[in-house]
């Protein structure tokens, strides 16, 4: 995996990739799960990674490389995409919150 990729955060700016982040959120979120395996859900998303790929576009990559697991096999994966899919649902609505608050003060002056 190049680590010299530049990701555009929710914000704009761009920042190199931080795949030491990636991997703890994917640690977090398989916490407590059987036969899941971290580094299968890194290997399937992190080949679709490209220069001045978007944050959110990270998240709904590993989300999806961790639902393409799910098996009769391995039914956990499950658990882990649903996981991943709430974390990035509220980073989504932190980041709505907060441009509606900003809009706000500057209406109000």
């Amino acid at each position: 995996m190049n680590q010299s990729l530049l990701v555009t955060k929710r914000d704009g700016t761009t920042e190199r990739i931080n795949l030491d982040k990636i991997h703890r959120v994917l640690d977090w979120a398989a916490e407590g799960l059987n036969n899941v395996s971290i580094s299968r859900v890194e290997l399937r998303s992190h080949i679709q990674f490209y220069d001045g790929i978007k944050t959110s576009d990270i998240h709904e990559t590993i989300i999806k490389a961790a639902a393409d697991l799910i098996s009769r096999d391995a039914p956990d994966y499950q658990y882990l995409a649903a996981r991943l899919a709430i974390f990035h649902l509220r980073k989504s609505l932190r980041s709505v919150r907060a441009a509606e608050a900003l809009r706000s003060r500057s209406e109000n002056g």
